[in-house]
């Protein structure tokens, strides 16, 4: 960043979550937050919001909040403002990526007797592949991976390479 020159700091709101099990977690509120509840327990309820402008703001507000001592991180870029407009078009890919995956990847073949859920677990890896930059080939593995090594089909390359390219073309439209 040019000296003089100051990224506008975004604010944005913080739930911390709280399941039966005692188990917590921190996540975005309102729609910046889908990727995030979606892996919560069902149980799961807010026991404390706030507002923080960065990864590193947040994370020490939630430390302090859980009473855990003072939060370190080793990575820089933890302490850069927010970049809201990077974190809207990640969850456009997120919801993009959860409708390919649900109505034209389906290796199993439910998507209309099943719940809407079962293919959203494999959401989070596809995405993070994709905002980091993952080639066609790499997501084709990847999906082939998943089809055959966590769900146990025999899987078919073809159609995962299929899936690939509709999801590089569909997310990569959205940063243009």
């Amino acid at each position: 960043m040019a000296v003089g020159v100051h990224k506008k700091m975004t604010k944005i709101k913080h739930d911390i979550w709280k399941s039966d099990d005692d188990l917590t977690s921190l996540c975005f509120s309102g729609e910046l937050g889908e990727e995030s509840r979606g892996i919560l327990e069902s149980n799961s309820k807010i026991i404390h919001s706030f507002y923080a402008d960065s990864h590193f703001d947040a994370m020490t507000k939630y430390y302090e909040f859980m009473d855990w001592g003072i939060y370190e991180t080793e990575f820089e870029i933890d302490k850069e403002p927010y970049d809201l407009q990077e974190l809207k078009k990640r969850e456009k890919n997120r919801i993009e990526i959860d409708e390919i995956l649900w109505n034209d990847w389906d290796p199993i073949g439910i998507n209309d007797c099943a719940p809407r859920d079962e293919y959203q677990s494999y959401v989070p890896r596809i995405l993070n592949m994709v905002m980091n930059g993952s080639t066609n080939e790499e997501i084709s593995i990847e999906l082939y991976h998943i089809e055959t090594e966590t769900m146990g089909l025999l899987g078919d390359k073809k159609r995962c390479v299929e899936i690939s390219n509709k999801i590089i073309k569909t997310t990569r439209q959205q940063q243009v």
